[in-house]
């Protein structure tokens, strides 16, 4: 035990060490990869999004780093190439993944008028955590802003949870912890303003061509289909309920976790009770947990944010930064 501790921190001083002394850790973030939902809506009049940057103090790093058994921030670069402007990066892909479901948006980034429909970002930020060498990479994926319809301002949260142990190489992380989240809060910011200001739904058979292939395909993958799991909740169609329930209770912990997330991303209120238990009967499951924690939150009931600020009480918001990052976002 003592020379397994042993090792640990050395390990956790050469990173450290290699990071302070001007190493840097450099991915390629790709262009996400458009989903098929098709709201089939047909000649609509395009609409302009303002797409205004309001983060302040801390929340203007776009990337964070906390290293160490403290969770202390160590301060280190690291690079996303492709997204050197992740504000205007996200307008462009968010644009684009409106427009792929028929809903014809222009997203402007910076101009203000209060005749048009805008977002406010307060917060887009990807926080790093390794506590030691042993331990898993995690990246917690936050996004915290509001869409202003009409004068009328609407919170519009994301959350998601990356987490790899990296066995041979850093270049591991590039996936898990950076390109898929990344995708992943675009589409969800995506299907919670179309729920908020268009409230469109793909029809049942999209459901249902989905389900097949998904059905058809689970297994054959450590991951799963989970791209067509998320799609589920994008199509704002309530069908989509009762098979992302089932999925969210079978596979690979990352296939559940995306079923769990798609289930807040629909909104159906009264999925509380069901959430909370997938949050309390997955204790060894870090995915599972955080990403019924995250789906409880996006219901916004006042009993599913009384749940969440009460986690504040558990030891688990003190040890586990997936789980506070998760809670602080949406708690009251």
């Amino acid at each position: 035990m003592f020379r397994s501790n042993f090792l640990g921190r050395i390990i956790v001083i050469i990173i450290m060490a290699s990071f302070i002394s001007g190493c840097s850790l450099t991915y390629t973030v790709k262009d996400p990869v458009i989903s098929s939902i098709d709201y089939g809506k047909k000649d609509l009049t395009p609409i302009t999004l303002n797409i205004i940057d309001m983060r302040a103090g801390d929340d203007l790093a776009f990337t964070v780093a906390r290293l160490g058994p403290s969770g202390d921030v160590t301060k280190f670069p690291i690079t996303l190439k492709n997204m050197e402007n992740p504000i205007d990066y996200f307008a462009q892909n968010l644009e684009k993944e409106l427009k792929s479901r028929t809903i014809p948006v222009k997203c402007v980034v910076g101009k203000t008028a209060t005749n048009e429909l805008t977002l406010e970002i307060i917060r887009y930020q990807i926080i790093n955590r390794r506590a030691t060498g042993f331990s898993p990479w995690e990246a917690m994926h936050i996004f915290s802003g509001n869409i202003i319809k009409d004068g009328k301002k609407t919170p519009i949260k994301a959350f998601f949870y990356g987490g790899k142990t990296p066995v041979w190489s850093m270049n591991e992380l590039e996936e898990p912890c950076f390109n898929i989240p990344i995708s992943i809060i675009i589409k969800d910011v995506a299907s919670k303003i179309n729920r908020v200001v268009f409230n469109y739904t793909a029809p049942d058979e999209k459901i249902d061509r989905l389900t097949t292939e998904i059905n058809s395909e689970i297994g054959k993958t450590v991951e799963g289909p989970f791209w067509k799991v998320l799609e589920l909740g994008y199509t704002n169609n309530h069908k989509a309920l009762d098979p992302l329930k089932r999925y969210s209770q079978q596979g690979e912990e990352f296939f559940r976790s995306c079923a769990l997330s798609s289930i807040g991303t629909l909104g159906v209120e009264d999925q509380l009770e069901f959430l909370k238990q997938r949050y309390n009967g997955a204790m060894g499951s870090f995915n599972d947990r955080y990403m019924a924690v995250k789906a409880i939150g996006d219901l916004g009931t006042i009993e599913a944010l009384k749940f969440i600020n009460a986690i504040k009480k558990d030891s688990a918001y003190i040890k586990e930064a997936g789980l506070k990052y998760c809670v602080d976002l949406y708690a009251p």
